[in-house]
């Protein structure tokens, strides 16, 4: 009788274990899941050399400057050539901008990148062109981030980024840091 008891008393131990346990199963099963999700869209493409064009498709959308794009050679993180939105951060110009991308190039659309150099962060920093239509250019046109001047050559994008101011679109509409974004990320480091 005493090792009915004892045996009974330790199977119950073990399934008291195995049901507490069981919310533990469950929480590292969707963090590998999570995990693992992660490590696939993470970027992987070797960086493309100055001057090289690609024909991608968009992965992901960031913010109103940073995208991830699906390359033949693998996933690739790209910077928007000669622009600077505003971070998600700054309300609410953050989420307006990286919308106002989202809509211009939505996760799977076609685009091309014409690649102008790499960045500090190692990232390819690209001119994002939807058929004929400069992205970035857009974005300025738009008022949903500014000319980034020191790293912008190209002279049409301070004509929309005058014509955006005059015609207080977007980040425009109200004097702010929105409308220098490096200043912001100086005040507020991540």
């Amino acid at each position: 009788m005493k090792l009915l008891e004892r045996t009974l008393r330790g199977e119950l131990r073990k399934t008291q274990r195995r049901k507490s346990s069981a919310p533990w199963v469950v929480v590292i099963l969707v963090i590998s899941v999570f995990a693992i999700s992660r490590w696939r869209e993470e970027p992987n493409a070797p960086l493309p050399n100055k001057g090289t064009a690609l024909a991608c498709e968009i992965s992901r959308v960031y913010d109103g400057d940073t995208v991830t794009a699906r390359c033949e050679n693998g996933l690739l993180k790209v910077r928007i050539y000669g622009i600077d939105a505003p971070e998600i951060g700054q309300k609410p110009w953050g989420e307006q901008s990286r919308d106002a991308l989202r809509n211009l190039a939505p996760n799977g659309s076609s685009v091309r990148l014409q690649i102008q150099d790499t960045d500090r962060y190692g990232r390819a920093v690209a001119q994002l062109f939807a058929g004929d239509r400069d992205l970035g250019l857009e974005m300025v046109r738009q008022g949903r981030a500014v000319v980034y001047a020191q790293y912008n050559r190209f002279p049409a994008y301070k004509t929309a980024q005058s014509e955006a101011q005059h015609g207080k679109k977007g980040v425009w509409v109200k004097p702010g840091a929105q409308q220098t974004p490096w200043e912001w990320r100086k005040l507020n480091p991540r």
